[in-house]
């Protein structure tokens, strides 16, 4: 570790533990431990928020069916931003100095994350696996950040590096959503593809919202793109692929970032989402995989109404991260025990996700690879095994 960064870790460190080891902290109490979430439960991106009810799902299968963690049961507070970036701070006070959460779980969006990250910061407040795969979570490492949701930089050098070597394409177009979300992903793919002489020969920013793409798509055709990369929430990504479906004599290879790996997107462009190769970070929810099993088994029982897929993986995946550092920690929890826990996971495979899962003093980016699945008949069927930039 470089002097500055040591200076830097040691000086967060003494901050934490002079919260952490005073009073009881906040959110902790003889039986309950209470952490804090956002998600839009309203708006153009409510879908989302199945991410946060899997993770309420786990608690809850915890709680009933091991007691909770040391004694202490989980309770999570789910707060509606309706994917609106200008409501998030105001959300996110209401838990930490309303509520007085113990920790933060998740948040979806990147804007919505980026518009809290430095509040949160001068709280002290852990905050495990932000809904985001910016890599400003854990790069530079953040001491009070933990992340296993992979960057969108390093997914889209993967996409596209998987692209340029097996498919036979010779120009290539994406369709970014117009925020840090979209722009990261496109910053990644434009990073893959200078392994290779191909370039972006058209990008197409999107405005959540604006969901009449037939221009769009008419733009991607006459240009004569082979491959259009897709970086938006699914409402976008299912319009996309609708107004493509309507043309005449034009299939080209849609490539998707992992957020569109739930079986949403069949529900919302049908056959026209067929062929789309998808980046993901969690098992193919059809499939047999024991981390899928048991997650259908927790969604069925404590799902409160949430269809099982991807969302409702993450939502386990995130959650079962907070779980078993709080075990690991001991019952006599406090935030810089749990994040000491935290960073003491090593090679830790028995999880959901079915893959290593690793921390330390000096890395909170606990995975950053992915796998990739192709849409075929309503379902994904696995493509590649897990796959680094």
């Amino acid at each position: 570790m470089e002097p500055k960064t040591r200076m830097l870790a040691l000086v967060a460190v003494l901050a934490l533990l002079s919260v952490a080891c005073g009073p009881q902290a906040p959110g902790i109490t003889s039986d309950e431990i209470l952490v804090g979430t956002w998600t839009p439960l309203t708006g153009p991106a409510s879908n989302l928020s199945t991410i946060a009810k899997g993770m309420d799902a786990y608690f809850a299968y915890v709680n009933e069916e091991e007691g909770g963690v040391h004694g202490r049961k989980l309770k999570l507070l789910i707060r509606d931003d309706g994917y609106d970036p200008a409501r998030t701070p105001a959300v996110v006070e209401e838990l930490v100095d309303g509520d007085r959460v113990f920790a933060l779980l998740g948040g979806n969006g990147t804007a919505n994350c980026l518009a809290v990250k430095d509040y949160i910061a001068i709280k002290l407040l852990p905050w495990i696996n932000p809904g985001s795969g910016a890599r400003v979570w854990t790069s530079p490492m953040n001491a009070y950040v933990f992340s296993t949701f992979p960057s969108y930089v390093t997914e889209g050098r993967i996409l596209s590096k998987y692209v340029t070597e097996e498919l036979e394409a010779e120009k290539y177009g994406i369709f970014y959503q117009d925020d840090s979300f979209g722009r990261e992903g496109q910053e990644g793919v434009r990073l893959g593809l200078r392994r290779s002489e191909d370039k972006i020969a058209l990008a197409v920013a999107y405005t959540v919202g604006n969901n009449d793409l037939a221009e769009v798509a008419q733009q991607f055709k006459d240009e004569e793109i082979d491959v259009i990369f897709v970086w938006t929430i699914t409402e976008g990504a299912a319009a996309l692929a609708n107004a493509i479906g309507a043309l005449e004599d034009y299939d080209p290879q849609i490539v998707a970032t992992q957020v569109l790996a739930d079986p949403v997107m069949f529900e919302l462009a049908g056959e026209n989402w067929d062929g789309t190769i998808v980046a993901s970070s969690v098992p193919e929810t059809n499939s047999d995989d024991p981390g899928v099993v048991k997650g259908r088994a927790i969604i069925e029982k404590y799902g409160k109404g949430i269809d099982f897929g991807t969302y409702a993986m993450w939502g386990l995946a995130r959650a079962e991260v907070l779980v078993e550092g709080l075990r690991r920690a001991g019952p006599d929890i406090n935030r810089l025990r749990l994040i000491l826990a935290l960073e003491g996971i090593k090679d830790w495979t028995d999880n959901f996700l079915g893959t290593s899962i690793s921390f330390d003093v000096e890395n909170h980016q606990g995975l950053n690879s992915v796998y990739l699945s192709k849409a075929e008949g309503g379902r994904l069927v696995h493509l590649s095994d897990w796959l680094d930039p």
